[in-house]
């Protein structure tokens, strides 16, 4: 898994898979009605435009944190490996690799026709950098424990690159995919400092687009990279619009303003496949990720469990999915989405029980009632909850209000409040600052959940969030758990230990888990060769504009 806080959005947060995964779920197909591509030769050229809300906050794969930072550098940077559509990892920078017997030794072999956009060339040293740099005691990222199982990077050649363990770690090879950076850029300047650099704003990578032009809140440009090591790109040009609303975005891609869209609101999805059936092909995705209310375990009211489970209770998760989704959406009970092999059917499902909740938090003392309904403890302290969260989704916005209005009806007075993304991030999510949060994750399907719920991966004796642990939860079996999990390649035994993991977050619930999307995303007919998954749109280079309508 991985977040930013690859965090939510239609994303990434990696596109993390385990080295020996099986194919879990199907591969995801559009509608009927599908183009048939048969043998049409790619079109070089044209223009797309992208919708997404929310604006990329650093260019730079190391130290980004949120989707639509991870939506541009997936683009400008390439990774040693990357997914395909069965979630496998193959070739990208590295077109081959190898292992030792005992897991401790990985060996790739880089391509020698890569270069980066100013045309310096890709070599084992940029790899090492990129990796030695996350493990560097003063790096400012949230990675450092998706490979803290490396002990040394080793540089035999300038197209060979060795990765020595200190331990079996499965999650390895999926970790992988993150961009490598130009060290020549880098180097100079203390690890501590990189954020600081202009090259996080104006990105230097080897991907198969150019950042050209960003204007702050309205738009990013990317052109093609003539020189990509693969075949194309075949799109010269690629808008990213930059938007504060969903429905405003939905309105764009109706007008014709955008041609891409990650994710049609729920609400939406009929209308829109009933009236654009000529204009939009219409993707189906069974959503890698979930939404979830961040609970602060250290938080006076919120550190205790049987309040933690009495807002689960008192809150209809089936309904937000049946009312909000329109039925398109799983109730989730833990971490981990029911299409995935490390999945445990046997959880509290917390089915909407006012009564069950109200017994939880009169024995947690909160026992008064004042004239607003809202409980009070012995202490007169109203049991008031604040909720931060992104402007911008109506969804999470519907959720939120409807959770309000529902929690009332036990005394709990749930308030949320609403920051632009970026001020979000900066001054309450990135810090550790707040009550509670509502998001999402987006994940890949390897279950090693480390990054979010290890002790170590909260905030630090410094007072910086290491990881994203931004809740602070502390387990001290789960954090054994996860250590096992990492160090063994035996699916049935890595299975065991995230059904016990799950079992535990599920009753003790750092987060209130609410629910995964269907998601249907629409594209363009003109938009051509995208192979879709279930983490989205792979191969942008490959994708074309097509140049004689489709019969």
């Amino acid at each position: 898994m991985f977040m930013n806080h690859l965090r939510q959005v239609s994303a990434l947060l990696l596109t993390m898979t385990l080295l020996t995964i099986t194919a879990c779920s199907a591969v995801p197909n559009p509608i009927e009605g599908e183009p048939t591509e048969g043998d049409e030769v790619p079109a070089i050229g044209g223009e797309i435009s992208y919708g997404m809300t929310g604006e990329p906050v650093i260019l730079n794969p190391i130290l980004a944190t949120d989707s639509p930072s991870a939506w541009v550098n997936n683009r400008v940077y390439a990774g040693l490996v990357r997914a395909d559509e069965n979630l496998q990892m193959q070739p990208y920078i590295a077109e081959d690799w190898e292992y030792s017997e005992d897991g401790l030794e990985w060996t790739f072999f880089l391509r020698d026709d890569v270069y980066f956009h100013d045309g310096e060339q890709l070599t084992s040293a940029d790899v090492a950098y990129t990796f030695e740099a996350i493990l560097h005691p003063e790096y400012t990222g949230a990675r450092a424990s998706l490979y803290q199982a490396i002990d040394e990077v080793q540089t035999p050649d300038e197209y060979t690159v060795r990765f020595i363990l200190s331990e079996p770690f499965a999650p390895l090879l999926s970790n992988l995919t993150v961009g490598i950076l130009p060290s020549h850029l880098f180097r100079d300047t203390p690890i501590a400092q990189m954020r600081e650099l202009d090259v996080n704003l104006e990105p230097v990578g080897s991907g198969p687009y150019t950042l050209q032009e960003w204007e702050s809140g309205q738009y990013i440009i990317l052109q093609a990279n003539r020189d990509f090591f693969l075949e194309g790109p075949y799109i010269e040009q690629v808008t990213v619009r930059m938007y504060g609303d969903e429905q405003v975005m939905l309105a764009s891609l109706e007008a014709g303003e955008i041609d891409l869209l990650g994710s049609i609101p729920p609400d939406d999805v009929d209308r829109m496949m009933d009236e654009y059936p000529d204009q939009f092909t219409f993707h189906h995705l069974q959503d890698n990720g979930y939404s979830y209310i961040g609970l602060k375990q250290t938080d006076p009211i919120l550190q205790d469990v049987r309040v933690r489970q009495a807002l689960m209770l008192g809150i209809d998760r089936q309904g937000m999915v049946d009312n909000l989704l329109n039925g398109q959406g799983t109730v989730m009970h833990a971490n981990i989405p029911p299409f995935s092999w490390a999945y445990n059917e046997d959880l509290n499902a917390y089915e909407h029980n006012p009564d069950a909740a109200i017994e939880l938090l009169q024995e947690a003392g909160w026992t008064n009632v004042g004239p607003d309904g809202i409980r009070r403890n012995a202490a007169g302290e109203r049991l008031q909850i604040q909720v931060v969260t992104s402007t911008g989704n109506r969804l999470r916005e519907d959720t939120l209000l409807i959770a309000q209005q529902e929690l009332i009806d036990i005394g709990v007075d749930l308030q949320p409040d609403f920051y632009e993304w970026s001020v979000l991030l900066n001054q309450y999510l990135d810090v550790a600052q707040f009550q509670a949060y509502m998001l999402g994750w987006s994940l890949g399907l390897d279950p090693d959940c480390y990054i979010y719920f290890h002790s170590s991966e909260a905030v630090n004796e410094d007072g910086n969030l290491v990881g994203y642990n931004d809740v602070e939860y502390s387990n001290s079996e789960v954090d054994e758990l996860l250590e096992r999990g990492r160090s063994t390649f035996d699916e049935a035994e890595r299975a065991e230990i995230y059904g016990e993991i799950q079992k535990t977050l599920n009753e003790e619930l750092p987060y209130l888990f609410l629910f995964s999307r269907d998601i249907v995303a629409a594209v363009s007919r003109d938009i051509r060769g995208m192979t879709m998954s279930n983490i989205g749109a792979l191969y942008p280079e490959q994708w074309y504009v097509e140049t004689e309508p489709a019969e």
